[in-house]
């Protein structure tokens, strides 16, 4: 997002680091993400969205956060300290209880290795959405930390602002990101190839990147992912969320954001529940048993 400003000269933006947006009113919310939308969801741009329902959670998975919470006592909007951020002991522990999870506690079943011979899915992938789509199920297992290293995005700014306002109290935040502007991060690289690349990589102690897009042409119909417009981005780097590497990324590109945080304002979870019910956003839509 090229040269970004808010719509509403009352819409509040707390500094230019942080790119945090404050409308006075829902129905401003509504026209800044709309006016989002007009100037840079474009055929050759890509916005998403996720919605949180509170505005100081951070952009981290729920392995990262289940990580945070159990070993460190760490809430949701608590990131590590500048020391622990930059421990290589840490980036050890995190990379090999991650792959101590994902390859050896958990793993796809042998239909969906059938199935990618057959019709060309990605077992690990479709694995890893099956995690995040339906986490009542017990993929977990009896291991502590939950979760995987994904994060659900959409496509649809409804969606985003369902997840915002459910059981909110206070303010909530959708995220606004250009897709485009995090660079060709769009993988067509299997997901258990990269897997073998983190434990090759992040044991030798290089740098596991920037985070990756994940949207096969090939996937088996999940209807919860099909109905929340689902795009998924991998937290590659375990200790620092998503906010802070896109942060550092746009350091280097010429005036360009990548993403935005909007603050849904305190008070107004009403006036959203009935904006939502009204566009047939709802739990039984967004969340169907299937």
């Amino acid at each position: 997002m090229k040269n970004v400003t808010p719509f509403h000269a009352s819409t509040v933006v707390i500094n230019d680091k942080s790119k945090e947006w404050i409308p006075t009113s829902f129905d401003n919310f509504l026209e800044e993400l709309r006016h989002l939308e007009d100037q840079f969801n474009t055929d050759d741009r890509l916005l998403i969205f996720r919605g949180h329902r509170r505005r100081q959670w951070l952009l981290d998975s729920t392995f990262v956060r289940s990580c945070k919470a159990v070993l460190f006592g760490l809430k949701e909007y608590q990131r590590f300290s500048t020391r622990l951020a930059n421990s290589s002991n840490l980036h050890f522990a995190l990379l090999n209880l991650f792959l101590f999870k994902f390859g050896i506690l958990a793993r796809p079943s042998a239909e969906l290795h059938t199935l990618e011979t057959s019709r060309g899915i990605d077992p690990w992938f479709e694995f890893m959405k099956r995690v995040q789509q339906h986490p009542d199920e017990g993929h977990d297992g009896p291991f502590c930390l939950k979760g995987t290293n994904i994060l659900d995005w959409t496509k649809s700014s409804d969606v985003a602002l369902y997840f915002a306002n459910d059981n909110r109290a206070g303010d909530g935040a959708v995220f606004v990101s250009d897709s485009t502007a995090t660079g060709k991060t769009l993988q067509v690289v299997p997901v258990g190839s990269i897997l073998d690349k983190m434990h090759q990589d992040g044991n030798a102690g290089k740098a596991l990147g920037v985070p990756l897009m994940f949207h096969p042409e090939h996937q088996i119909l999940n209807q919860r992912a099909k109905n929340q417009q689902a795009i998924y981005f991998a937290q590659m780097e375990l200790r620092v969320d998503l906010e802070v590497i896109w942060r550092e990324q746009e350091k280097w590109l010429e005036d360009e954001t990548i993403v935005i945080k909007l603050v849904l304002p305190s008070g107004t979870e009403t006036q959203v529940n009935e904006y939502l019910l009204r566009k047939e956003i709802t739990a039984g839509f967004l969340f169907p048993m299937s």
